[in-house]
């Protein structure tokens, strides 16, 4: 198996190692049907809400327990630190999941994982196979790491910074809509933003492929929102996922060391209602 340094993952690559058996497509989204539609010939499926979230203290959309996460991905056939395996994440069309599951796997440990360039639809359109036939895997011991605390930050930190206490940048990932107050996709306690935070949808980051934008647009896009990589950024959602997104594009693209999503986000600053919010 060939190791890459990239956090993304080229079709070429894919399609010259779609055999090998050292290589894991882990294709993840919020509903089974897009697996359903069509996936790669050996693409495990990864119900990303399941798999890559859970609730605790009604709080939803949380990254999972260290034991939860180690018996879903030995369901998957990932083998976690006892193994040489390549994880690539992917989605059907256009999805935060990908992103979701690299930064979870990211957060215990998981060193040789990364997305696809692309999605699933446009690698079809290029000439990969699919199939709509489900895969069954074989149930392996799994284990990961501990947490990687310094890429995560919580409620306290995120209160820090909006009270000017804590040197950082806060950026909403969500549309335009939520942060201004309406609702959105999920359900909410409150509706609003945290205060002091600029916005940039995670939407605005990918071409209609699924692919990133390039490095050059990216940075202006940051830039209109203020962020320039060199003051501490913390990206929120509604549950952390959109928001992973964006984490994954200033930390592993663009090299900005100093982020952490804030895994948390909106279910949990909406929950807790002692936390200030803004509207307008």
């Amino acid at each position: 198996m060939t190791k890459l340094k990239s956090a993304i993952t080229p079709t070429d690559w894919i399609m010259n190692n779609l055999n090998d058996p050292d290589t894991i497509f882990l294709h993840t989204g919020a509903e089974i049907a897009e697996y359903d539609e069509g996936h790669l010939l050996k693409a495990v499926w990864a119900d990303g809400y399941e798999d890559f979230t859970t609730e605790r203290e009604g709080i939803r959309a949380l990254v999972p327990e260290k034991h939860q996460l180690e018996s879903t991905l030995g369901r998957m056939g990932i083998l976690g630190k006892n193994g040489a395996q390549k994880i690539i994440c992917m989605a059907r069309d256009i999805s935060p999941w990908p992103y979701r599951a690299y930064w979870v796997l990211k957060y215990f440990g998981v060193e040789n994982v990364s997305v696809a360039a692309t999605s699933v639809a446009t690698m079809e359109k290029i000439g990969f196979s699919t199939t709509t036939s489900r895969i069954n895997t074989i149930t392996v011991p799994c284990e990961i790491n501990a947490a990687n605390q310094n890429i995560i930050i919580d409620k306290e930190g995120v209160l820090a910074v909006s009270n000017n206490q804590k040197t950082g940048l806060i950026l909403d990932c969500r549309s335009r809509e939520e942060y201004l107050g309406l609702p959105g996709q999920h359900p909410a306690t409150r509706y609003g933003r945290i205060p002091g935070a600029s916005h940039l949808n995670w939407e605005d980051l990918l071409d209609e492929d699924a692919r990133l934008l390039d490095t050059k647009q990216l940075i202006g896009l940051y830039a209109k929102s203020g962020i320039d990589g060199n003051t501490p950024v913390y990206p929120y959602c509604g549950g952390g996922i959109r928001s992973a997104v964006s984490w994954f594009v200033m930390s592993e693209l663009l090299g900005w060391a100093n982020t952490k999503n804030y895994d948390g986000s909106w279910a949990e600053w909406s929950y807790l209602e002692h936390l200030p919010i803004e509207t307008n």
